[in-house]
């Protein structure tokens, strides 16, 4: 794992960097930067001048492919884009991984912009990526920026990419999704500023145009609305970051609401949690949309864990969400709790009575009103490091799935980073019918099947290690791969890809 006084290379070895820091609002500016891509950080060299005029930079929101904020774009698409962004200052280091579903290989441009200099100036880097046909490459945004926060848009040409992140730093390690669109609104439920506690807000603009926003905040005590948060401008390549705890101090679940007035941009929140002798860290990448269901494929309350769902409800109406468990051996009572205006709550599925234990479950959450979920895991001060964790709920249900691993081996997220679980959760009416196999079609993992409001999980002496693997189903299902070493299922954890065709 990576140490305080670290960060990953582009060949996923460890360099200095600077030592730890939390900025706050006042000492940052916006960061700036251009669609261009000028030098190639892989050994193909591709024409610069072809790839930009093959793919354009985005110019207006596009329609949303995924109310998740992610998918794969088919195959045959001329272009497609993913917007990468986390707010780690030097904290933690981010690794990207670019994978193709494609039997050819594809080009892209990845575009960086790092903080501003001593004198204002805003550094970025433009190069040239190409993944190879049904591979994977890593990438490291922070080359050739200064220390500190980076952000970095990719626009390929071409289909079938999916991108992801890996965070890690001193207080643990965390993998999410990064953005295929870009959205006027982005939503996330649970946080905290509590004492140990850190919480940054990362908004990247990749469009052409400036984006004015405006940040809120709800707690269980209601609505914080910062003045220097409304009517705040992410210039166009800009990247803004915020510390929560600025103006919401001492608050132990937050949800945050960005709403653009003009404009769309890419949203992302960094936890770094210290509770005594538990640390952990998570990025995660806000929902572009608010939901009566949430979904979570795969939760375990290991021994002495802690698993936790947050809500939050940005409407003047009290909504009233219920809590249902998909099991296969046995039937678990639901549970509902009542939410009330403008305010956020906390429902302990591991204290529940009556609901699973060391077993593993799905979880859907459906609510009277629109909603955001997020859960958290906390392990035991004793167990392997990280001890806790966050990740966000999934609206989306589908019948094709990537699952890219934490990494690649010769560049993993952290030491000895790996998929420890897979689970498919079958949310519908119907038997699912489900193939999981690796990305080239070379090995069938599993055939099995799952039937109404079930699960069936894949342990680590079938997906174990940093493959990517397909999932293929005859029904919508929801997947969610549990990464390590972490203390307790869910600490690091992350959905799928949904695939658009």
């Amino acid at each position: 794992m990576t140490g305080p006084d670290q960060s990953r290379g582009e060949d996923g070895s460890l360099a200095p960097s600077e030592p730890p820091v939390v900025r706050g609002r006042r000492g940052l500016r916006p960061v700036r930067g251009r669609w261009t891509a000028l030098v190639s950080v892989v050994v193909v060299i591709v024409g610069v001048a072809v790839v930009a005029a093959a793919v354009p930079p985005p110019s207006a929101i596009p329609a949303p492919g995924s109310g998740d904020g992610f998918v794969i774009a088919p195959a045959d698409a001329h272009s497609s884009s993913s917007f990468c962004a986390a707010g780690t200052g030097t904290t933690a280091g981010t690794t990207i991984y670019l994978t193709n579903t494609t039997s050819k290989a594809v080009s892209g441009v990845m575009s960086s912009v790092g903080p501003p200099t001593a004198k204002g100036v805003v550094a970025a880097t433009h190069r040239t990526v190409v993944v190879p046909a049904l591979g994977s490459a890593a990438v490291n945004p922070a080359l050739g920026l200064p220390a500190g926060n980076n952000a970095t848009s990719f626009a390929f040409a071409g289909g079938g990419v999916s991108v992801n992140q890996v965070v890690a730093g001193s207080a643990g390690w965390s993998t999410a999704p990064c953005a295929s669109q870009i959205s006027n609104r982005w939503a996330f439920a649970g946080g905290a500023t509590t004492p140990g506690n850190a919480l940054t807000l990362a908004l990247f603009n990749p469009a052409v145009t400036q984006a004015v926003v405006n940040v809120s905040f709800l707690t269980a005590g209601g609505l914080i609305a910062p003045q220097a948060y409304q009517g705040l401008t992410v210039p166009s390549g800009g990247l803004v970051v915020e510390n929560v705890g600025d103006f919401v101090q001492n608050a132990q679940n937050i949800a945050t609401m960005v709403t653009a007035q003009t404009g769309g941009l890419v949203g992302y929140e960094l936890q770094r949690w210290s509770s005594g002798p538990a640390h952990g860290l998570s990025v995660r990448l806000g929902s572009p949309v608010l939901s009566t269901t949430w979904r979570f494929a795969q939760n375990t309350t290991a021994p002495g864990s802690a698993v936790e769902f947050s809500l939050a409800n940005p409407a003047s109406t009290p909504v009233i969400a219920t809590f249902s468990v998909g099991l296969s051996s046995a039937t678990v009572t639901a549970r509902s709790i009542t939410l009330p205006p403008l305010s956020t709550a906390v429902f302990a599925a591991s204290s529940a009575a009556g609901w699973p234990q060391r077993t593993p479950y799905a979880v859907t959450v459906g609510a009277t009103g629109p909603v955001v979920v997020g859960r958290s895991v906390r392990a035991t001060n004793a167990a392997t490091p990280p001890q806790w964790g966050s990740s966000s709920g999934t609206v989306s249900a589908a019948t094709r799935w990537l699952v890219p691993g934490p990494g690649v081996v010769h560049a993993p997220g952290v030491a000895s980073a790996a998929i420890k679980s897979l689970a498919v959760a079958n949310p519908g009416p119907f038997t699912a019918h489900v193939v999981v196999s690796t990305l080239d079609a070379s090995r069938t993992v599993a055939t099995f099947t799952v039937a109404p409001g079930e699960l069936t999980v894949l342990g680590s002496n079938q997906v174990d290690g940093l493959a990517t693997f397909t999932v293929t189903s005859s029904e919508p299902v929801n997947v969610e791969e549990d990464d390590g070493p972490a203390g307790a299922p869910g600490v690091v954890s992350s959905t799928g890809f949904p695939f658009t065709s």
